[in-house]
């Protein structure tokens, strides 16, 4: 009963001052919504740009092994670098459940006869297409169900083949002996991110049609191998690539490499979740001073009471009780702050997110962190002014 006397007591104090308590939550509010829409659109950005970079969609372990030559001309040559040999060879290896040619996935280089001119490209294999065309239209689903032979490009390569973007759609472009139908185009690459890492092709085609026309193109250059599970990642690919060493058809011609998607994709998740702490801890600096303006309140509010606060201790008051008001007091107001914040973070969150083209992650770390940083800045700064209420003398404040 103490307890909910004490808090109606400091919500009725809150009410009393609606302007200085509005005023002293507003810092509270902009800190925790910076914080928290910072926290939301880093953790966005480090899912969809883990995701666009690795491909990486299978909860199986995966690994690929690489051929990297001597002499990079034989990358012009029709030379297979790893052999059906080979791949015997790294089936009888102990863990290694599945070998076979890495598949095309995500975005596929390749050379498109540009005027008489063999250049290289970038073809991004899609579902449908979301870009800001220029001219004509985006892929859409029905375009991956039927297997249409289309495509849309964009207006540095449409300039390239036909001198402007208009020109280019109804167009031809042969992609590796097939041809396929120019429907739209797109602007030309701008980096979507804040890393300026490129996620998007020059080309972009149906993934079925692609695979369908092209069922039979393997990258030869490089084998996915699926490992059983529970086995040791490294301990197998060492014994994979020293097989190869010493049995492999190219061994001769260059060396073996293991590049484990996994592990890079690890890695760059790391590298952007501490960039966005990093960030949020920085915005974070807004709390402290937030933090110090309601202490600053919470003096105030002691020095205006004190004849409130002498007449609850000539009625039988404790120094614990007035603490304990004042505190609650502290942490009402931070709480509500911090709740505002985290709403109107959210909603900044979402807003940039949907201006940006990026997915926004919500997650229980940032509710959590809104309500136990609001509550703490709340409790550890009004400590001081709820101890220096209770430590006041009767005798001096009767006086």
């Amino acid at each position: 009963m103490n307890f909910y006397v004490n808090w109606r007591t400091a919500l009725k104090a809150i009410n009393h001052n609606r302007k200085r308590s509005l005023l002293t939550m507003v810092g509270i509010i902009i800190g925790i919504a910076s914080v928290i829409a910072i926290l939301a659109i880093g953790r966005g950005y480090e899912k969809d740009l883990t995701q666009k970079i690795t491909n990486s969609k299978s909860d199986k372990v995966t690994v690929q092994l690489q051929f990297e030559p001597n002499n990079y001309y034989l990358y012009e040559t029709n030379t297979k670098f790893f052999q059906n040999s080979d791949l015997l060879f790294l089936r009888e290896v102990k863990g290694i459940q599945k070998v076979e040619y890495t598949k095309p996935e995500g975005n596929i280089y390749t050379t498109i006869d540009v005027k008489g001119k063999q250049e290289s490209k970038q073809i991004e294999l899609v579902t449908k297409s979301t870009s800001k065309v220029v001219t004509g239209r985006n892929l859409t689903l029905l375009d991956q169900e039927i297997e249409n032979k289309v495509v849309t490009i964009d207006s540095e390569l449409a300039n390239e083949l036909y001198d402007d973007s208009f020109s280019a759609v109804g167009q031809m472009i042969e992609i590796n002996g097939v041809c396929f139908n120019i429907v739209g185009v797109f602007s030309e690459y701008k980096s979507d991110n804040i890393f300026n890492i490129p996620t998007n092709g020059n080309i972009q085609i149906p993934k079925k049609a692609y695979n369908h026309y092209f069922a039979e193109e393997k990258n030869t250059s490089s084998l996915t191998l699926t490992l059983d599970k529970g086995m040791d990642l490294g301990v197998v690919t060492t014994k994979a690539v020293k097989k190869l060493e010493n049995e492999g058809t190219m061994r001769d011609l260059g060396k073996y490499e293991v590049f484990d998607t996994e592990k890079a994709k690890l890695q760059f998740s790391s590298i952007l979740r501490n960039v966005t702490y990093f960030v949020g801890a920085v915005a974070g600096i807004s709390l402290f001073i937030a933090g110090v303006g309601v202490m600053n309140m919470m003096y105030i509010s002691v020095s205006e009471r004190t004849k409130e606060i002498g007449i609850r201790r000539a009625m039988g008051a404790t120094k614990r009780s007035i603490r304990t008001q004042f505190l609650l007091e502290g942490i009402m107001l931070t709480l509500s702050g911090g709740i505002v914040g985290y709403l109107l973070g959210m909603g900044l969150a979402y807003g940039i997110g949907s201006l940006r083209g990026v997915p926004i992650s919500i997650d229980l770390f940032t509710i959590m962190l809104a309500v136990s940083v609001s509550s703490g800045i709340g409790l550890i700064f009004s400590v001081m002014p709820a101890s220096a209420a209770a430590k006041k003398d009767l005798i001096d404040i009767l006086r």
